[in-house]
């Protein structure tokens, strides 16, 4: 256990520092929200929220910090500071995996690998882009110009609950790196690990109100930001729904700009006629399904398998063997490959979607039955076959460790199932034939497509998705910094 994260929530919870402004922890002025450890379902503490005014106080502050000199202005200061935060984020990773675990339910270890790893590559390759000017000039007989990027101003960032550290990373490290001054909301599901790197952002040199935090629910302190004509845009992860909301507070407001990215229903394609062994592939598609607890927006929702039907009986039996093998244990503990779900709603809500298909005439095709007891909430790994279009796990995304297989004759099928979708976010295909990969790409329509094994690419490569996964945006590579940037055009008239 990690003295000072255990330390950390103690300070927070005893002096109710739910507000960050101006690098100074404040006293939530609004009602109390209960922060719940999912792995036992027992409350971690209760913590006042912003209110209306903090929210008011804390945008003032960044648009302030933002017209000062030194920091919109300075972009070797600012690569500079991201790069000792960048060095804090990783000598306290401990700390940080920590307040995930005992909130969110992350796997303590795979954390640190890879959420807190994710945190400090963002960090350093954006502070190396920081000074990065992708311009253009332009001449005619009557005149010169430029065309250049400038930061946008002032940015409301709207976190996810799922992966509390990494998506902070993800929208922190581009927009800070571009200049900008943010206000960022956590989900109220997973507060703590924001709070605390508000603190290492002090510590590395972040000036005051360029990073500001608040704690509080979307539908008072997410809305707030999203009215709000001080700032210039929000940049939000999480329901399409929610997304829906954001465009309707900028239409309603100053029409800042939104930028969304609103889940999928991934699939993972097996192309059995260029696979060599299609069952040694089963541990990838089980990872690329259950991995946090299936709760990730590219999450394999269907395992797609083209092929005969009886080379889909042993890959079946292959995949549900992998299913059975995958380790559901105490967040904290070495051996868990994934912890409980989030909260006793979303817990709930994915038994009945499971109850529903099976009732409709899904077949199980593997659930473990060894899985922590108590009053966790805790999720069993499943597949499912044969599931109707009717039942809501047949079309919705169900953000949970439960997938569906299904066989089908033809590649063109396998298409279909992905590009007939509303959500177009990411996809696997396994192929070993280049040729026929080359296929795949041209013909499956998603913002990521993993070729050989699941991923969602790299810091360096562009993150978002198609259709209704996705609104006016990416996170990661040089086209994230590129939002959070305006275009000026700097003209002269020739004499």
């Amino acid at each position: 256990m990690s003295q000072r994260g255990s330390e950390f929530v103690q300070q927070v919870l005893q002096d109710q520092l739910s507000a960050y402004i101006n690098n100074k922890p404040q006293a939530g002025q609004a009602e109390s929200i209960d922060l719940i450890n999912p792995s036992t379902g027992a409350p971690i503490g209760s913590l006042a929220t912003a209110s209306a005014a903090q929210v008011d106080e804390a945008v003032a502050a960044a648009r302030a910090a933002f017209a000062a000199p030194g920091w919109a202005d300075d972009d070797g200061g600012r690569a500079e500071t991201l790069r000792r935060l960048a060095t804090l984020v990783h000598e306290h990773g401990d700390v940080i995996a920590y307040l995930d675990a005992i909130e969110a339910g992350k796997v303590h270890r795979l954390s640190i690998d890879e959420d807190v790893a994710d945190v400090v590559a963002n960090l350093r390759y954006f502070a190396d882009l920081a000074d990065h000017h992708d311009g253009r000039q332009v001449q005619t007989a009557g005149g010169w110009g430029w065309v250049r990027g400038v930061p946008i101003g002032v940015v409301g960032v709207v976190l996810p609950w799922n992966f509390p550290i990494a998506m902070l990373g993800w929208k922190v490290a581009p927009a800070l790196a571009a200049g900008n001054a943010l206000v960022l909301k956590p989900s109220e599901d997973s507060v703590l690990s924001a709070l605390f790197f508000a603190e290492l952002a002090r510590e590395a040199g972040v000036p005051d109100g360029i990073l500001n935090v608040l704690v509080g629910d979307g539908e008072h302190t997410g809305a707030a930001l999203g009215r709000h004509d001080d700032i210039d845009m929000v940049t939000f992860t999480g329901s399409g729904q929610v997304g829906r909301e954001f465009l309707r507070y900028a239409a309603d407001s100053n029409l800042k700009r939104i930028s969304l990215e609103l889940g999928g229903r991934a699939a993972y394609i097996v192309d059995a006629e260029h696979t060599r062994n299609p069952g040694g592939i089963a541990e990838d598609i089980v990872g690329a399904a259950f991995g946090n607890a299936g709760q990730n927006c590219t999450a394999t929702s269907r395992v797609v398998f083209v092929g005969e039907p009886e080379a889909y009986e042993k890959f079946a039996g292959a995949l549900a063997e992998q299913a059975l093998r995958f380790r559901v244990a105490d967040p904290m503990s070495g051996e868990a490959a994934m912890g409980p779900v989030i909260n006793g709603a979303a817990r709930d809500r994915i038994l009945a979607w499971v109850d529903e298909a099976i009732a409709a005439g899904a077949s199980v095709l593997a659930r473990q039955v060894d899985v922590p007891e108590g009053d966790g909430f805790w999720v069993a790994p499943t597949l499912l076959q044969n599931v109707p279009n009717s039942a809501t796990l047949g079309t919705g995304e169900v953000f949970g460790p439960v997938a569906q297989v299904l066989r089908v004759d033809t590649r063109e099928e396998a298409v279909e199932l992905v590009n007939g979708e509303p959500y177009g976010l990411a996809s696997t295909v396994w192929c070993e034939d280049l040729a026929m990969a080359k296929w795949w790409s041209d013909q499956v329509r998603v913002g990521t497509l993993a070729l050989n094994g699941y991923s969602e690419g790299t810091v360096a490569t562009p993150f978002g998705g198609l259709r209704q996964s996705g609104f006016w945006g990416r996170d990661n590579g040089p086209e994230a910094l590129d939002g959070y940037r305006e275009l000026m055009t700097v003209w002269v008239t020739t004499p």
